[in-house]
């Protein structure tokens, strides 16, 4: 038995094989008036020996669709058999067209390319859409492509802000002391803080707050890095993990009867 399609632009019969409408989910394409059609709505089965005699074939009524695509074919007449006119020229040159019926509708393979192409620069592109909006939170992930971010940044005019946890962040130690033989006016405030964090730390500010006798606040101010650091740490950006640096504030005092004081750490 043999699989026969009918276009139903033109007329033209085709033979077909199940394999090849499965393959393309039974569109095919006419290769006489390159019409696309479903081949399962026009699908019947008929006798080899129907193609070697066309007239025989005219005369045959046809059987019905073989089991194997039965159940994709469409729903056929009250009587259970597919009445399906056939040219009378059918001949072998036509039988051989189906060929035609495939051919056109392979992928195209620079299409396949185009369209890998454009997925990878899509891809490509919401990678470095990620990499600018959390280009701080991947720095704590791995701290080894700070390098890399920045240079990336330094195409789109950007900077890689250092993490601000402050939590990770303690002062190891303080004091506060007023020199009062030399320049009793001026008190110096001396501390130690450390980053416990695994990864560097933007350097944070201080809130200095000074207390009376009764730790009622006298006045409080606040101090960023280019106040506190010292001569040689004035150009520091940050504070490596697990590391320290000392920090030295002086100022004047002398309308303030101090007793105490209270330091915190803090990001502005």
């Amino acid at each position: 038995m043999a699989l026969v399609t009918l276009c139903p632009g033109c007329g033209t019969t085709f033979r077909v094989n199940a394999a090849q409408l499965q393959a393309y989910g039974g569109e095919v394409r006419c290769g006489h008036c390159q019409r696309i059609f479903n081949g399962f709505a026009t699908l019947i089965t008929v006798n080899e020996s129907a193609i070697e005699s066309p007239s025989q074939f005219q005369s045959q009524p046809a059987s019905e669709p073989e089991a194997s695509i039965e159940s994709l074919a469409v729903t056929t007449n009250s009587d259970n058999a597919i009445d399906l006119p056939v040219s009378s020229d059918w001949n072998q040159e036509t039988i051989g067209a189906s060929d035609n019926l495939f051919d056109n509708e392979k992928p195209d393979n620079q299409s396949r390319g185009m369209w890998a192409l454009a997925n990878v620069l899509m891809l490509l592109l919401l990678i470095g859409q990620m990499a600018y909006a959390y280009r701080t939170e991947l720095t704590i992930i791995a701290p080894e492509i700070r390098p890399y971010l920045e240079h990336y940044c330094a195409f789109f005019a950007c900077t890689v802000p250092y993490p601000q946890d402050i939590k990770q962040l303690g002062i190891e130690a303080s004091d506060l002391q007023k020199n009062l033989t030399r320049q009793p006016e001026v008190t110096t405030m001396q501390a130690t803080i450390r980053n416990h964090a695994p990864f560097p730390q933007a350097l944070p500010a201080l809130q200095l707050s000074l207390l009376d006798v009764h730790d009622q606040l006298i006045t409080s101010r606040i101090f960023t890095a280019r106040d506190y650091l010292l001569g040689q740490d004035k150009s520091l950006q940050f504070i490596k993990p697990q590391h320290e640096i000392e920090i030295r504030l002086d100022f004047d005092s002398s309308q303030l009867d101090a007793q105490g004081y209270r330091l915190l750490l803090l990001y502005l």
